[in-house]
């Protein structure tokens, strides 16, 4: 795979080393020449181009179906991943009792829309971690007959930590237990299979690992929950004969589209669009390789200077998210952002995130430089 050539999509790489793809992730000129057409439409062109926009939005609905292994009828766009949880939660009919399982280390986005549910006398119960860390067992030893529900991330935002996504929805299946997974740090770094992980839900945001405008995500549903789920918010075009403006017949759309209630961020639809193009073209196990790559060489060279890898030596559970216990952290992350390196610190430990186009001997400067920070 020639990453070169993709790399030059970047330019953040003539400024900086940008290794903060957790947080958010740089434009390619792939994004932003696809925005500029649509400005320029908008601006000068058609005006209304919501007949455009709306194929662009179709195109990557199957693209995306493509690439998790659903189909098109069962993804709808949302703004960001917490808008996604709160259809599933509010369409869901919950029992007071009813039990739902979230780890106790997730991103808010996948747990505020399920606590809301607690003035409904819906138990929200954490499931201990190890530094976010999940075993199978933990999770197994909190189901009872009153779980309704398991969400977990495909990748945990701290420590780094690959959920074993397949193992957890073959247990979810086997206690008829909804299985949802909150997708963003995941999806557009590695391949993932919704069928073959029996997901029932996924939420996923556009801005990080699918290097997307801010703005634009998408959430899908499993033929069997989305029986099960009903709108809890609809507008004119969620329902078949959207455009008879005075049929009010409260008809909705046969697939997943019943959530796309009104006007859509069509800006941050098209730019995904482009991006998530690219990620496609390069291909996600390409992808994964590199990171993997990456990180092996990353965590090498850290741990010899003496920082902790908080995340699992065990390297199936690694994505592209390596987390790090250092001493003075927020000096050294400043020291970082001196020599124009971009990573993050979360929770006091560094958190250092490399994604397809970053380089080697990017992360040999970023190893030098903490070296050369400790040897002050």
């Amino acid at each position: 795979m020639d990453f070169e050539k993709y790399r030059r999509l970047f330019p953040i790489t003539s400024k900086r080393i940008y290794l903060n793809h957790a947080a958010i992730s740089p434009l390619s000129t792939r994004v932003t020449d696809r925005l500029e057409w649509y400005i320029d439409d908008r601006t000068f062109g058609n005006i209304d181009s919501f007949q455009e926009a709306d194929k662009i939005r179709d195109k990557l609905r199957a693209l995306i179906a493509q690439m998790i292994h659903a189909e098109p009828g069962q993804i709808a766009f949302t703004t960001n991943t917490s808008e996604g949880f709160n259809h599933l939660v509010q369409g869901l009919t919950w029992r007071e009792g009813d039990e739902i399982l979230v780890p106790d280390c997730e991103f808010p986005s996948n747990v505020y829309p399920f606590k809301n549910l607690e003035r409904q006398g819906v138990v929200v119960k954490l499931i201990p971690t190890d530094e976010g860390k999940i075993s199978l067992e933990t999770i197994e030893a909190m189901i009872t007959d009153r779980t309704r529900l398991l969400t977990i991330s495909y990748v945990e935002f701290l420590s780094g930590f690959r959920n074993d996504l397949k193992a957890i929805g073959e247990l979810c299946k086997s206690r008829e237990i909804i299985f949802s997974v909150d997708g963003i740090q995941g999806f557009g770094a590695l391949p993932i299979d919704v069928r073959e992980f029996n997901i029932d839900f996924m939420s996923n945001g556009g801005h990080k690992w699918l290097m997307g405008p801010m703005g634009a995500g998408f959430m899908y549903f499993s033929p069997d929950l989305f029986q099960r789920v009903h709108p809890a918010f609809t507008g004119w075009l969620a329902v078949n004969n959207a455009w008879d403006f005075f049929d009010y017949q409260l008809d909705f759309l046969p697939d997943a589209k019943r959530y796309e209630y009104g006007t859509a961020n069509f800006m941050g639809i098209v730019g995904l669009s482009a991006s998530v193009e690219l990620l496609n073209e390069i291909g996600l196990i390409n992808i994964e390789q590199k990171i993997l790559q990456l990180g092996e060489r990353l965590v090498n060279g850290l741990q010899e200077i003496g920082l902790q890898l908080v995340n699992t030596p065990d390297k199936k559970h690694w994505a592209g998210i390596y987390t790090f216990k250092a001493k003075e952290t927020e000096k050294l992350f400043e020291h970082l952002k001196a020599n124009q390196v971009v990573c993050s610190v979360r929770n006091g430990m560094l958190r250092i995130s490399p994604h397809f186009y970053n380089t080697s001997d990017e992360i040999d400067v970023l190893i030098n430089l903490i070296g050369k920070f400790y040897q002050k």
